[in-house]
């Protein structure tokens, strides 16, 4: 029970009230009680003065009722009114604080106006608060109407009197160039003077100079020991910028805790800028426990306060759903109010809204625009953002030499994913002369910055050989650290490594989980290799359904492959009712983006006239472009269109060198075309022997047809000693591999072996 009473015990709390002892010392009430009755003499004293007419009594009397002290209760109207008594016999000071009164509606009604007239009296008569005062107005148009210079011009009689205020707002007219030329020394010189009285604004603003190295030598130290100076003032912006300086390291030993504890005094008192930065540090967990409902709310705090860069922070939240429930609209609509009044950032975070759909109607030409605004504004993602629309035509007209000049801005800047689309240009000669070696820098300089996109560029140039020399296993390397990153294209090229055994161990079935990752993202390539292994069984068990389904996704995403198996499976009846035109649709849609594959197989269907009318010459046609590009079997199909005359005109010597180009690849119906070449005399000289070795290499690659042939040289002894045992052999297999002539031939044999040898011997005499 003791401990139950110690956790709850509270000395605050009522039931405990009656047992707390307090202790009062009598002398210390005793001297309160003499200080508050010397006051109430003097209030008495000074009220007296001011009823006979003495203005310097008006005036102080006005100015203890306005803060409530020296005896007099706190009374706005009363102080007004002393104000006024005293500003009636021209007292200037009273004039100035008369003027506050009428500004601020403290104690009277808000008149601008007449606060104006008030603060041009008392400026008039040389009363430097008043100047400066009045330089206010001037400088926001409040009362009057706005005059940059007139301000500039109040501001310097002021500070020209040493009215430290002043001396700060002149110095930040020089600063930002407003009512005059910009000039930083000016500027600094001014802040210095104001900064040396103490006054805080100028101390952070001096600051601001010493650590950029604005009109004075830089000196981070010294920024430091003024923000510090404006801290002990308990000036939040200050605080804030002390705070930075520990974020960043900057004339201070980074401490990321001390750097949220300032931000976090400076939030305390309502500043905006600090709210933003402590909810920043709630983001991302920097120098304090990741708390993203509490990085909203800092953000939500910041923006009710009209601090732009927190407004497009929050709208992040909501575009995400990070701390807050995510609503899209919202976002837009946040990012939309920050753009509006030019945030950069938000300028890019709209484009990419409206470029993406979201929480908006999809719009290429609204994102080309805020792209555009953003980018003219120095923000390196909005003109990393714009070259790649000129570089894709998105919302504008395809320009790469515009891209490449954007993507160089933005790199310049350090910024990585420019610095990666900057290399793209230079390995494919977009917008500026093609320089591999160049690429390569600055994918590796791109991935040093922690762009993983630029480490799988990185990758693909060791896997090639281009400029850098080849290594495959580095590649490798590069495209793992990617894919872990979750870089669909390295998780895709990656797989394609465990696929065909480059640099690594085959392995289907880790090729199959590499290619999931990659087409969970809708990467194409990645959809297309995930349909090949579940249409063949690599890694995972056959269907032919799921790998129509993935075609069919990766041939929506434009990829040129899939097209092309889609359409076989179009043609097979694979996974898919069999249609034969829609098989030629697609082999075409391919084709004519330059797939090889998908050339021959048009080329084929022209040949055979499959849904379309026979056509030798348009099949040629095609077979030519597939083999130009160095296409197998569309050399040996361009090489029977010589052989035979068929859409060209007859040329057996160019079809042999078709033939012995596919062969020379180790290509096997090539071997065979080419070995009927010899056997036959076709476009060379009849060499039964040299006909019996290309069917023997085509057959020890199990080619069906070559094998067959090389059982008929057996049979008939042609290129090799006749032999009737090895030639039913080779037609049995053969015929087991579904290749139909060798089974008839195979009956033909077999029968000749059930022969008795006399009449076997007959035979071989002819008779």
């Amino acid at each position: 029970m003791t401990s139950e009473r110690n956790n709850n015990y509270d000395p605050a709390s009522p039931q405990d009230q009656d047992a707390v002892m307090v202790y009062i010392n009598p002398e210390l009430m005793q001297t309160m009680a003499n200080v508050s009755a010397r006051k109430q003499r003097g209030f008495r004293e000074l009220l007296r003065s001011a009823e006979d007419g003495d203005l310097d009594a008006a005036f102080r009397l006005g100015l203890s009722y306005a803060a409530g002290d020296d005896g007099a209760p706190q009374d706005d109207e009363r102080a007004f009114y002393w104000f006024s008594k005293a500003a009636d016999g021209d007292h200037i000071t009273a004039v100035y604080h008369l003027g506050h009164c009428c500004a601020r509606g403290t104690g009277t009604r808000r008149d601008i106006k007449r606060a104006v007239e008030l603060f041009t009296q008392a400026a008039e008569a040389g009363y430097a608060p008043a100047q400066c005062e009045l330089g206010l107005c001037y400088e926001l148009g409040h009362g009057v109407e706005e005059d940059k210079r007139r301000a500039a011009e109040l501001y310097r009689d002021a500070a020209e009197q040493g009215y430290a205020p002043a001396q700060c707002n002149l110095g930040f007219f020089y600063f930002h160039g407003i009512g005059m030329a910009e000039d930083d020394r000016e500027a600094a010189g001014w802040f210095a003077q104001a900064a040396q009285q103490g006054y805080p604004r100028a101390q952070m603003l001096m600051g601001v100079c010493f650590e950029n190295g604005y009109g004075v030598e830089q000196d981070p130290a010294k920024a430091v020991e003024l923000y510090r100076a404006a801290h002990v003032q308990h000036y939040d912006e200050g605080t804030c910028a002390l705070g930075v300086c520990y974020d960043r390291g900057a004339g201070v030993a980074e401490d990321h805790a001390e750097a949220a504890r300032l931000y976090e005094e400076a939030a305390r008192q309502g500043y905006p800028r600090a709210c933003f930065l402590l909810g920043q540090c709630y983001e991302y967990g920097h120098g304090l426990e990741q708390d993203l409902p509490r990085a909203a709310a800092l953000y939500r705090r910041a923006h009710e306060q009209d601090y732009v860069p927190a407004t497009s922070a929050l709208g992040l939240c909501y575009e995400t759903g990070m701390g807050v429930e995510q609503d899209e609209a919202l976002a837009v609509e946040l990012y939309r109010q920050a753009a509006q009044r030019g945030y950069a950032p938000a300028q890019c975070n709209l484009g990419f809204c409206y470029y993406q759909g979201i929480g908006v109607e999809e719009n290429n030409d609204e994102a080309f625009r805020w792209f555009r605004e953003a980018a003219q504004a120095g923000d390196v993602r909005a003109q990393c953002n714009l070259g790649y629309c000129y570089y894709q035509g998105i919302g504008v007209e395809e320009d790469n030499d515009a891209a490449f000049r954007l993507f160089s801005q933005a790199a310049e800047n350090g910024y990585p994913r420019a610095v990666h689309l900057m290399g793209q240009c230079l390995e494919h000669g977009y917008g500026t002369e093609r320089d591999m070696k160049r690429a390569a820098e600055l994918y590796q300089q791109a991935y040093e910055g922690g762009h993983m996109g630029a480490a799988c560029s990185l990758g693909l140039c060791y896997e090639t050989g281009s400029g850098v020399e080849q290594d495959k296993a580095r590649a490798a390397e590069l495209y793992r650290e990617a894919a872990q990153a979750g870089d669909p294209r390295a998780q895709c090229n990656l797989g394609f490594f465990y696929y065909r055994g480059i640099a690594v161990e085959e392995d289907d079935e880790r090729a199959f989980q590499l290619f999931s990752l990659a087409a969970g993202q809708d990467y194409p390539r990645a959809q297309f290799y995930l349909g090949e292994c579940y249409e063949n069984g690599y890694g995972t068990e056959r269907d032919y359904e799921r790998a129509v389904a993935l075609y069919t996704q990766s041939h929506e995403g434009g990829y040129a492959d899939a097209t092309c198996s889609l359409g076989l499976c179009c043609e097979l009846g694979r996974g898919v009712e069999q249609d034969l035109r829609r098989a030629a649709e697609l082999y075409r849609e391919a084709a004519q983006r330059g797939l090889a594959r998908a050339q021959c197989n048009l080329g084929f269907f022209y040949y055979r006239g499959i849904s379309v009318e026979k056509d030798d010459a348009e099949a040629a046609r095609w077979f030519a472009k597939a083999a130009a590009q160095g296409h197998l079997r569309a050399q040996v199909l361009l090489g029977d269109c010589y052989e035979n005359g068929r859409g060209v005109e007859k040329d057996p010597q160019k079809a042999v060198s078709l033939y012995r180009a596919g062969y020379e690849r180790n290509y096997s119906p090539a071997a065979c075309a080419l070995g009927l070449c010899y056997e036959l005399g076709i476009g060379v000289e009849r060499d039964f022997a040299r006909a019996a070795a290309l069917y023997q290499e085509a057959a020890e690659r199990r080619h069906p047809r070559s094998t067959a042939l090389l059982a008929n040289c057996y049979e008939q002894g042609r290129g090799v000693e006749r032999n009737l045992r090895r030639a039913a052999e080779l037609y049995r297999r053969a015929a087991d591999s579904g290749y139909d002539p060798a089974a008839e031939a195979l009956k033909r044999v077999e029968e000749r072996l059930s022969r008795p040898l006399w009449k076997r011997l007959l035979g071989f005499l002819g008779r």
